[in-house]
């Protein structure tokens, strides 16, 4: 579990005993049992592409509380780790689209609001499946009071650390029903958070995926979930096949969207040839502008090493490992 657990007790001990040695008393478990939620937030809204959306910050001690949560009882919520490609160690969307590589059907499709439409029960309910799993041997007493940590207004926010992990867990009962359907009709699901891909090779049997999709999510979710009509779409190979931001060529081989490839070159350019424009594209940050490049090529680096090896070429190899192997934070 990390730096931060390895001289921890083994065995399951109860919550004080593990936060306390987590710790070592730099923060104190009244905190995590009497800490004001609603006012240990911040609220902050950005806009990308046209879309505003909101984000809730927490405090440090929040935080803390929440880190805690995360490497106790999150990290060992039951998920269908095949299936489920978010928010996990070790994998990300380059893993959940190459499942889709030999297929020529593709429906895609995002769940509305989706953090926001896990709701406080839904929560205590995948809390409550970390009973015998978890090594917090009281988890049944401070049950509510987790819950009560991870939720604001009642819903799952956008921004707190343990929201990811208990989205993955939430939608478990779909993604086992996703299984059993798509494993009969031999399909490929995959799920990234709250983006569904679903693919084969016969498009008739592809084309009924939006449909049992639909139904699959109604009844196992209880309609707290909905699909979001205008993104649900059918795609073919012969036509462009964007999956999570990369794009899967007709030989099965996955590169990255022309635009992400487009804003490396001109950032790279820049770089090399214009620095004030570089800076410039950070409103006058360079710093900023040299993370946004790093983490670009390192995506790169992870998608498509052809591409990376065309930059290179291109642009020399040395200012692309700089950015790849230096940290920019």
């Amino acid at each position: 579990m990390g730096a931060k657990t390895a001289l921890l007790p083994s065995g399951p001990r109860s919550l004080e005993e593990l936060f306390t040695a987590m710790y070592r008393g730099k923060r104190k478990v009244s905190e995590f049992a009497s800490l004001n939620v609603a006012a240990s937030c911040t609220r902050k809204s950005f806009t990308h592409k046209g879309r505003t959306r909101g984000i809730v910050i927490p405090s440090d001690k929040l935080r803390g509380c929440h880190e805690f949560i995360r490497l106790f009882l999150l990290d060992f919520l039951p998920v269908e780790i095949d299936l489920v490609f978010s928010y996990r160690k070790g994998v990300g969307a380059f893993d959940a689209v190459k499942q889709h590589a030999s297929s020529r059907h593709f429906f895609v499709t995002d769940i509305a609001d989706f953090f926001p439409s896990i709701k406080r029960d839904r929560v205590l309910s995948i809390i409550q499946t970390g009973r015998g799993i978890s090594p917090i041997s009281d988890l049944d007493a401070w049950m509510e009071r987790i819950v009560e940590l991870v939720c604001l207004d009642g819903e799952l926010p956008v921004g707190f650390s343990t929201s990811p992990a208990i989205s993955n867990a939430a939608l478990r009962p779909f993604d086992q029903a996703m299984r059993k359907e798509c494993g009969a009709l031999g399909l490929v699901y995959t799920r990234y958070s709250d983006d569904l891909v679903i693919s084969g090779g016969d498009a008739g049997v592809v084309e009924r995926a939006q449909a049992f999709c639909e139904c699959h999510l109604r009844e196992a979710m209880h309609g707290e979930f909905q699909l979001r009509p205008e993104k649900s779409k059918f795609l073919h190979v012969g036509r462009k096949i964007k999956l999570l931001g990369m794009v899967l060529l007709p030989n099965g081989r996955i590169s990255i969207d022309g635009a992400t490839k487009s804003e490396i070159e001109v950032l790279l350019h820049f770089y090399l040839r214009d620095r004030a424009k570089f800076a410039a594209m950070g409103e006058g940050d360079e710093r900023k502008v040299e993370a946004r490049l790093a983490g670009l090529l390192n995506y790169a680096n992870t998608v498509d090493q052809s591409y990376l090896d065309k930059l290179r070429h291109k642009f020399g190899a040395a200012p692309i490992d700089l950015f790849i192997h230096r940290s920019f934070g």
